[in-house]
């Protein structure tokens, strides 16, 4: 499987993807000292709350992002699943010596871990970089601590593997339909309805963690029923 995904990623590269992230951090950085400032900017605003503490402006950056890297893995997953597996690339790719099942999960494998691990550093750079300026030159009205750091870590985690599994239930609509833009569409609306839910629920943990169960669950489905639309192709 190991030398399946290193392939995988030696025939399409990831540079473009790289420097995607590289974007989403330094965008994602000035936007947290923005959302930080609102209260000093705005005093009347009404939602004041959302901006005055560290949990908060960390949810809603960890909320954001993943919403971007959803979309993201499923510009991945267009390219090299449902595009591979459309056409005259499906006839090529079960040429290969290899079983149908292990090319597929290598792929979904790579743009899965891909978009967890991204995310992840993406969220330990942009928190550690504004933490760290907080020490020095607080913003925020709020007390930081290191259990803030950590739990912002937690939650990061957290919604890391949502956008993985929840761009592999995306996977599915494009597959289903054999499109790109359906593949795309359907990651939008969905990171969208998550979205909204993670945020009218942001100081709730165990919300994020029921809906990560649920989407582990509805992952598991979507890779149950691709793996056997797999097997039962024709070329």
């Amino acid at each position: 499987m190991n030398k399946l995904i290193s392939l995988e990623i030696k025939r399409n590269g990831l540079k473009t993807y790289h420097t995607a992230v590289l974007i989403v951090t330094a965008i994602m950085l000035c936007f947290l000292y923005l959302l930080a400032v609102i209260p000093k900017l705005d005093p009347t605003e009404t939602d004041l709350g959302l901006f005055m503490t560290y949990n908060s402006l960390t949810n809603l950056i960890n909320i954001i992002c993943m919403v971007i890297f959803v979309i993201l893995s499923s510009v991945m997953f267009s390219k090299f699943v449902v595009e591979e597996y459309s056409g005259k690339r499906a006839v090529l790719l079960f040429s290969y010596p290899v079983d149908r099942k292990r090319i597929l999960g290598a792929k979904v494998i790579m743009v899965f871990s891909y978009t967890v691990i991204s995310m992840f550093l993406c969220g330990v750079v942009i928190f550690g970089i504004f933490f760290i300026t907080e020490n020095l030159f607080p913003i925020c009205a709020d007390t930081l601590k290191l259990t803030t750091f950590f739990s912002s870590l937690l939650s990061l985690l957290c919604y890391s593997l949502l956008s993985g599994v929840l761009s592999i239930v995306s996977l599915w609509f494009g597959f289903w339909k054999k499109s790109i833009s359906t593949t795309i569409v359907a990651a939008v609306i969905i990171s969208t309805v998550v979205c909204q839910i993670m945020a009218a629920t942001i100081t709730y943990y165990s919300i994020v963690l029921g809906v990560l169960v649920l989407g582990v669950i509805a992952a598991a489905l979507v890779l149950k029923d691709l793996f056997h639309r797999v097997e039962q192709m024709e070329v």
